[in-house]
């Protein structure tokens, strides 16, 4: 006997020890869909409602011990009721996520005995609804509570106003092709094309057939109305959703397509404006290429049509250009030529503004045009024969005032107002030493020739030709007595323009005694 209790204590300790560990593994074990189990559909034969605020759970109905932890943490309830929720469907964290972001309502279900449990999530107004029922699919009824129910009727009436006063079209089609819910808009347009008679009964007429193998995605379509006018569209189709219908939309494209027309019409009028212009002209978008040209530019740099309409890039033209010599060749060509490719940055204050002198002696004049939009016009102007016109008068003028360098008599010529525009070395050294030399104005001179001679009344009638440019007056002809120095005969002459003349020069008939007296006046014709 003892030794037979020897041998059952160790069995027995080692059941009671299996025993122990058994219960502790069971209790330590994961008890998913805890809060469901032993609950039938009785127990949501009344919705469960959880109104939050901010996260706050402000708000909830009776019995909703089996979703939430008993005392009701209110802060933490939304967690809770997640966690709890997240046995019947795998999707509410998500949902939930998105209800709280961004107001996305939702409907998810879940199984719960025979029955369904059907879990609706939506925004009313600063507060989060979240209601749980059951489906009970041998009734064929959801079970909600009133308030939610209301927050939907009212959503689902805004949502239908939306698309009723959207200008955009917008249609379902199912796995038929048939047209099976549109909005006021599409109703309209479908009235104006096959008349009010297709608007009516369902399916609707078909604006935009889609072929067999057509795919979601945009694409231009068009349509006429029953006068015949074409009217255009932006269509968008998606994939098919989860009940297997495809959505569309179609945005006006009219008022876009004229604009487009008006725009394409534009430049065919500049191109053939641009094309009679005797400058070059180069049109850069914004990217840099090359846009529109006239064929004076090709005569002007000798490039390739071809080429051109290849749309070179600004850097790439000014490449070709420096390999025809079209072009000056500065020290750093590269630093030159990035500088000038941004003609945007450089001559943003501006218009960019260069003379390019030329190896075979032709000069171009060169205009940068920067538009709003990061286009560039760049303008190229053959200026060579203005620039040869210009060394000739400019020749000219160095000669005729050598010429008068030589001549003895002083000549000094005003413009109409006054203004000196030239004076020989003469017309100085025959008053005085000369070495103060002529002011640059007629007032300015008659005060300084009134200090170096006797008084006479020519100054004052010289003063009446500035304050009186329009009047007509003859050539005439004076002789002026200086204080320290001979005679001088001055001849005053009108110019074109209002011009006055004044040559001098020493009046060897008269006597330094006789100069004293003024002499009369000789008028010439």
């Amino acid at each position: 006997m003892p030794s037979a209790i020897m041998i059952l204590i160790p069995v027995l300790g080692g059941l009671i020890a299996g025993i122990m560990a058994l219960s502790a593994v069971l209790w330590l074990a994961p008890r998913k869909c805890e809060a469901w189990q032993g609950l039938d559909a009785d127990v949501l034969s009344e919705p469960r409602q959880f109104q939050f605020r901010h996260g706050y759970l402000v708000n909830h109905s009776g019995n909703v011990g089996f979703l939430l932890p008993f005392p009701i943490d209110h802060l933490k309830a939304w967690d809770s009721l997640i966690e709890a929720l997240s046995d019947i469907n795998e999707n509410v964290p998500t949902a939930f996520d998105a209800l709280r972001d961004t107001g996305l309502p939702f409907k998810l279900e879940g199984p719960f005995g025979r029955d369904r449990v059907v879990i609706i999530g939506l925004r009313d107004g600063e507060d989060l609804r979240i209601t749980i029922a059951t489906a009970e699919e041998r009734q064929g009824s959801v079970r909600i509570d009133l308030s939610s129910l209301k927050a939907m009727e009212s959503e689902i009436s805004m949502l239908a106003r939306v698309g009723d006063t959207s200008p955009t079209l917008s249609w379902a089609v199912n796995d038929a092709r048939q047209v099976v819910w549109s909005n006021a808009a599409y109703l309209e347009r479908v009235a104006q094309c096959a008349g009010p008679d297709a608007a009516q009964g369902w399916p609707l007429h078909v604006l935009f057939p889609e072929p067999d193998d057509s795919g979601p995605g945009k694409t231009r379509r068009k349509n006429r109305d029953r006068a015949g006018i074409e009217h255009w569209f932006e269509v968008t189709t998606s994939a098919p959703d989860t009940d297997g219908l495809r959505h569309g939309h179609a945005i006006p494209l009219d008022t876009v397509i004229k604009a487009e027309d008006s725009r394409r019409t534009f430049i065919q009028t500049l191109t053939k404006s641009f094309a009679f212009l005797p400058s070059g002209l180069a049109i850069f978008d914004r990217n840099g290429q090359l846009t529109l040209f006239n064929p004076a530019l090709m005569d002007m740099t000798g490039l390739d049509g071809a080429w051109l309409s290849r749309r070179p890039l600004l850097a790439d033209f000014f490449d070709a250009l420096r390999d025809r010599q079209k072009l000056p060749e500065p020290r750093d060509y590269k630093t030159w030529r990035d500088s000038l490719s941004d003609i945007e940055r450089t001559a943003g204050r501006g218009v960019y503004i260069e003379t390019w002198t030329l190896p075979s002696g032709a000069t171009f004049r060169v205009t940068g045009r920067p538009q709003g939009d990061g286009a560039v016009t760049l303008m190229l102007e053959d200026i060579s024969a203005d620039v040869i016109a210009d060394r000739t008068h400019r020749a000219d003028q160095d000669m005729m005032m050598a010429v008068l360098e030589d001549l003895d008599d002083g000549i000094a010529i005003f413009e109409a107002d006054g203004t000196r525009i030239l004076a020989n070395a003469a017309a100085a050294a025959l008053w005085g030493d000369g070495s103060a030399g002529l002011p640059a104005t007629l007032d300015g001179c008659i005060t300084y020739w009134k200090t170096l001679s006797h008084p006479h009344s020519i100054w004052g009638e010289l003063r009446d030709l500035i304050r009186s440019p329009d009047a007509d007056w003859a050539d005439w002809d004076d002789t002026i007595g200086q204080t320290k120095g001979p005679a001088l005969r001055l001849r005053v002459s009108a110019r074109p323009g209002g011009r006055i003349a004044l040559t001098f020069r020493p009046d060897v008939a008269v006597t330094p005694a006789q100069s004293e007296v003024p002499a009369k006046r000789i008028a010439s014709a």
